[in-house]
């Protein structure tokens, strides 16, 4: 019987820049970024990088990734990183067990995050930009 290994992807310094940059950028359009990180997807076998704003609960999905091509546009970077890209709610499960546990102010950092269980979120591996409370963006 043949056995089937997975390699998990690995995050490169060039995702580990967009991150930051992409924060940054948004940042400065004044679009208000909760929470930021990359986040292994460990039934995908990939990295999404994760952004978390208020704005997409008032704005919806579809003006959230609007805004966030605009920002790739302005820093001159591929609309094609959109792919690895989720906008969601600061209410979502994995943003909120990150809240629970860390806060970085509106600071960009960078902090590697692994193999930790909050709440009922297992989180295998992450790497964080920011998280900070959701009334701060208010």
């Amino acid at each position: 019987m043949a056995e089937e290994t997975v390699v998990k992807e690995a995050l490169n310094e060039e995702m580990k820049c967009l991150g930051a940059s992409l924060t940054r950028g948004l940042d400065e359009a004044g679009w208000p970024i909760v929470a930021a990180f990359w986040y292994f997807e460990s039934d995908e076998n990939q990295w999404m990088l994760m952004l978390s704003s208020p704005r997409v609960t008032l704005d919806g999905g579809g003006e959230s990734y609007m805004a966030v091509i605009d920002a790739l546009d302005a820093l001159r970077l591929s609309r094609s990183n959109v792919n690895h890209i989720r906008v969601v709610a600061p209410d979502h499960p994995v943003v909120r067990a990150l809240m629970s546990r860390i806060q970085t102010g509106w600071t960009i950092t960078a902090i590697p995050f692994s193999r930790q269980a909050i709440d009922r979120s297992i989180i295998e591996d992450a790497y964080i930009y920011r998280v900070t409370s959701e009334s701060a963006a208010a």
